[in-house]
């Protein structure tokens, strides 16, 4: 797991790391899922989230792999997420993305309970009923540069988390991630 400390709810980046989140590890179309599951065959599982908080939010990266594959996944994930720092996304990634996220919004506020769950989220966070309304548009206005410059500021150095038998983690204690 590559974990990072990314924007709180009140920040500029809230909204384009929901979006980086999104296209990096949300579903089967999800980059990591198509670049290190599909073409690489590296991961049994590949994902990434990033929850809400007032505070600075842990945005991970994270995967299952054989320990035969560790070095290579590991160097692999790191290498999908520093990728969307250098080189941005195309406006159809951005707009498929935001498209994306946008139904899966909606999708989550289908019954009461889900409706009631995220108002009263939005209310413990002090950001009010209209936080509902005003996530969709910030969504909606984000930019290339926005994901990019989010992307720059937030996914540098990673903190590394590791599981696994003995003798594949002193291997992989001496990856560096530069």
């Amino acid at each position: 797991m590559l974990g990072y400390l990314g924007p709180t709810v009140h920040d500029p980046g809230y909204a384009p790391m929901k979006l980086i989140n999104a296209y990096l590890g949300n579903g089967m179309s999800s980059r990591l899922f198509v670049e290190l599951r599909e073409k690489q065959g590296l991961a049994y599982e590949v994902s990434t989230f990033y929850p809400t908080r007032l505070e600075a939010s842990p945005f991970g990266a994270y995967m299952g792999t054989a320990p035969d594959n560790a070095v290579h996944a590991l160097k692999g994930l790191h290498q999908e997420v520093q990728r969307l720092a250098q080189a941005p996304l195309t406006q159809a990634e951005l707009d498929t993305t935001r498209q994306k996220m946008l139904g899966q919004y909606l999708l989550g506020k289908q019954t009461n309970a889900q409706i009631a769950q995220g108002y009263g989220w939005y209310e413990t966070l002090g950001l009010g009923l209209d936080f509902d309304q005003l996530f969709q548009q910030q969504l909606k206005t984000v930019t290339l540069e926005d994901i990019q410059a989010t992307a720059q500021a937030y996914l540098r150095q990673p903190f590394v988390s590791l599981v696994g038998p003995e003798a594949v983690l002193a291997e992989l204690a001496k990856v560096e991630l530069g």
